[in-house]
């Protein structure tokens, strides 16, 4: 009998979990050093400029 396809062809699922997993990293690791670096409050003024901008 024939094994079904999934079972034969390798998953990519992990591939694109991981890809998702480092880029979120990366984007909160760009959030803590933009704390570290410019205060809470400036932080704030620019993450509230961003959104306004792209809304």
């Amino acid at each position: 009998m024939a094994e079904p396809m999934a079972e034969v062809a390798p998953s990519r699922g992990s591939f694109w979990n991981w890809g998702a997993g480092i880029i979120a990293l990366l984007i909160i690791g760009a959030a803590i050093g933009l704390w570290a670096r410019h205060g809470a409050a400036v932080f704030f003024d620019m993450l509230t400029a961003g959104l306004a901008y792209c809304f």
